[in-house]
């Protein structure tokens, strides 16, 4: 399935999510499409498989955060800042971004999908998980969640990504996730 699963992220990568086809993704993994139709009820379900299991593996490199390890309580803002910035420098991101701007935003947005539910989840364990259960995890959760999602899904121009750029991305990120958590505006070094 890997195999099937990295053509699939090639696919989207080159083509966006509306004109990759089942008949592609065969060739790029040295597949029959029979096969596909075995393992996978339908292209949608393919895509949603192969992307899915791509942002849960993000989201977990995500969780490396290197060292020097920041204080307790800016952690879960690192590891945030890490993911929109995986997020942001992935290909499908950056195709999906470019072609399909409105359903990106939506298939995370929306509270139905599966990679809302996954982002979410992965939020409510490592960010927000020590704050009281209930309205008062839900809300920083989803003031995480809508406050992240344009740095991670709006790439940088690949002309002009400069180290400075990445960083005051990343730093003006930081700034307002310690907001959304009711930390100060900055880690303490």
């Amino acid at each position: 399935m890997a195999t099937v699963y990295r053509a699939t992220l090639l696919a989207l990568a080159v083509r966006g999510p509306r004109r990759v086809g089942i008949t592609h993704i065969a060739q790029l993994a040295g597949a029959n499409r029979p096969f596909f139709y075995r393992n996978w009820a339908s292209p949608s379900v393919l895509l949603r498989d192969a992307t899915l299991q791509e942002l849960k593996r993000l989201l977990d490199q995500a969780r490396e955060v290197p060292s020097p390890l920041p204080p307790p309580q800016c952690l879960g803002v690192c590891m945030v800042v890490r993911a929109a910035r995986l997020l942001r420098e992935h290909p499908v991101v950056a195709a999906m971004a470019r072609t399909e701007p409105a359903l990106t935003y939506a298939a995370v947005l929306r509270p139905d999908t599966v990679w809302h539910n996954t982002a979410w989840h992965w939020l409510s364990k490592h960010v927000t998980a020590h704050l009281p259960s209930g309205t008062e995890q839900d809300t920083a959760t989803l003031a995480v969640l809508t406050t992240a999602l344009p740095y991670a899904l709006i790439p940088s121009a690949e002309s002009t990504d400069t180290g400075d750029e990445r960083a005051a991305v990343d730093r003006r990120l930081s700034q307002a996730v310690h907001a959304c958590l009711g930390l100060p505006l900055a880690c303490p070094d």
